[in-house]
């Protein structure tokens, strides 16, 4: 028969033993949501960067209303060979992407 010492000293050894292999399953499976998350974010940055539309006249940077002609196309595959494309020329008053005033 086995005693209740016995059964304790056992689940006491399975968790020693067992506690650092469950951390390093937990730190592994953190660090691939990581590199996940952060080749997304690359990935969605490429996407925003290959798209003609912070080139556009129309493109406004405001969160609410980025495109005044296609405003459900802005910042999508769809935008790249965008027909009302028209890109700006010189600068604008206010320059949102630069921060600062235009001189004119």
């Amino acid at each position: 028969m086995i005693s209740v010492f016995s059964v304790s000293s056992i689940i006491l050894t399975l968790g020693v033993a067992l506690c650092p292999l469950m951390f390093i399953i937990l730190l592994l499976w953190f660090l691939r949501l990581a590199i996940i998350k952060i080749r997304d974010e690359i990935t969605k940055h490429q996407q925003w960067h290959s798209t003609p539309c912070p080139r556009c006249v129309y493109f406004t940077n405001h969160h609410e209303l980025r495109c005044a002609v296609n405003p459900c196309q802005v910042l999508t595959q769809n935008a790249v060979n965008c027909r009302d494309f028209e890109p700006i020329v010189g600068c604008r008053i206010y320059d949102y992407r630069l921060g600062e005033r235009c001189n004119h």
